[in-house]
């Protein structure tokens, strides 16, 4: 790269949040909106490791996730050629590699927050949809508390919060899009 180029920094939205907070629905819809590039990191490790995230869990463990995870982000950032809402995994922010990573990227951090009970809600309805348990770390009530209790600080370190509750991903997508002051393309909606 020549160093005397001057090249405009891409603009990237990374939602965050926990499980079933609704990242990759919202990102899809704000992306629609701005007419930007998607990425869902869960589908970008599925798609690179040929395995599903559950799998992996079971066979690697969460630390070779995580790692996985890491890499997978920090490819995606590095590759972005364009604008881009990334959907993160629920633990993507919690990592302080990450954070920095996407700091240091000028992306724009987005928590979708919701009550632990509505999370809890949809964690169940879609074990009860799905063949095997899709999200590993939602198999035990008590745990699944203890990790949000955990991660919670980390997610209320971001840009911008969001508070997700009885909106639509359309609604969210425009909420995020009004408070960051993003352009939305005309069509769009």
């Amino acid at each position: 790269m020549d160093s005397h180029k001057t090249i405009a920094p891409v603009s990237i939205v990374a939602l965050t949040g926990f499980m079933a907070a609704g990242k990759t629905t919202a990102g899809r819809a704000l992306a629609s909106l701005l007419r930007w590039g998607f990425v869902d990191l869960d589908c970008e490790i599925e798609r690179r490791s040929g395995r599903a995230i559950r799998e992996m869990f079971a066979r690697d463990g969460e630390a070779r996730f995580r790692q996985a995870e890491a890499e997978a982000l920090q490819s995606v950032m590095q590759s972005a050629d364009r604008p881009s809402v990334i959907a993160l995994g629920g633990g993507t922010f919690v990592p302080s590699q990450n954070a920095e990573l996407l700091r240091r990227s000028s992306a724009r951090v987005v928590y979708l927050e919701l009550p632990l009970e509505q999370l809890l809600q949809r964690c169940r309805a879609a074990q009860e949809h799905a063949a095997g348990n899709p999200r590993p770390l939602a198999q035990d009530e008590e745990a699944f508390c203890a990790l949000y209790a955990r991660r919670l600080p980390f997610y209320r370190q971001a840009d911008l919060v969001v508070n997700a509750e009885g909106k639509t991903p359309d609604e969210i997508a425009g909420e995020i899009a009004r408070k960051l002051r993003l352009k939305v393309q005309a069509g769009s909606w």
